[in-house]
């Protein structure tokens, strides 16, 4: 496949400028057939250079991929009634290591430990419906987008509010450290990387839970007063209306800003060099075999996986 081979070279050039450094050792693999033929592991692994200590590397000899994700956050993630992880997020990672040749390992930690950077090796990769940003760029490496996504508000069904102005002073609700959060407040002005299409409520004060899905939970448990708004994106909130019983609506149909969603890595652990060669490969087959817009209409109902 023509993917895979200029795969294969970027790792054989990663592979002998470490081997320059370092001087070869025996492969990681050393030559057992570990991994199903034609995954990336696979052919990482049969090149027999010494790239010992990259994330690749990690991955693929461990055999497994530790995977943060959310287990509230539908219809990207969630526990089901059995206990496995359902959503389009969650079938990604699991056809990532699939291709890979590696099992999935889940983890579940705070969205602020994630998008801040210095995992300390506690999981590899966040493939959580993380937007490119330029201050998460500072922490994280990230792949090629998998999927686009549009922030948007709800609001109480007996809201008054049908503008983004008539929030002006009002209390909104994001999880932390989201992008809705930090549309909220303003944090995308400038930026050359999430498209701001309408600017936020004039003196909008931000109130934040540890995920999203505890700004639903608190409004449907009765705290009505916490907040008057909630920025999410567009899937969400469907899904939190249709939980909702009548008590949630859309503040109206205009999408608030746009951005690029992609797999995450952790710029201070090992290189992450040869894991992002494989990953915008994996993600290039995926689009071009259509595994994205299957999985985006399977749990989205809508193909997500095209801007």
């Amino acid at each position: 496949m023509r993917i895979k081979s200029a795969l294969l070279a970027l790792i054989a050039g990663a592979a002998i400028v470490a081997g320059a450094c370092g001087g070869a050792t025996e492969p990681v693999a050393s030559g057992e057939a570990r991994f199903p033929e034609g995954s990336y592991c696979a052919q990482a692994l049969a090149l027999g250079e010494d790239v010992t200590g990259t994330l690749l590397w990690k991955v693929c000899d461990a055999g497994k991929i530790v995977m943060a994700t959310d287990p509230a956050y539908p219809p990207y993630s969630e526990l089901d009634a059995s206990g496995e992880y359902v959503g389009f997020d969650s079938d990604t990672s699991r056809e990532v290591a699939k291709r890979l040749g590696v099992e999935v390992e889940w983890t579940t930690p705070d969205w602020s430990a994630i998008t801040a950077g210095n995992w300390g090796g506690r999981w590899d990769i966040s493939i959580g419906s993380m937007t490119q940003t330029e201050e998460r760029a500072l922490v994280v490496d990230f792949a090629d987008p998998y999927f686009y996504e549009s922030g948007y508000l709800l609001v109480p069904t007996d809201s008054t509010a049908k503008t983004v102005a008539d929030l002006a002073g009002k209390t909104i609700c994001a999880g932390e450290s989201t992008t809705h959060g930090t549309w909220v407040e303003g944090g995308f002005a400038e930026s050359a990387v999430v498209i701001q299409y309408n600017a936020p409520a004039e003196g909008a004060k931000l109130k934040t839970y540890p995920t999203d899905f505890n700004c639903i939970e608190a409004y449907l448990a009765g705290r009505t007063n916490d907040w008057d708004a909630m920025a999410q994106s567009r899937e969400f909130i469907e899904n939190a209306i249709a939980e909702s019983k009548g008590k949630l609506r859309f503040l109206n149909e205009e999408p608030n800003f746009a951005g690029q969603i992609s797999f995450a890595l952790d710029k201070s652990g090992p290189s992450t060099a040869s894991m992002l060669n494989a990953l915008n490969a994996i993600v290039a087959e995926m689009h071009a075999d259509g595994t994205l817009s299957g999985f985006a209409m399977t749990h989205v109902g809508r193909d997500i996986s095209k801007p």
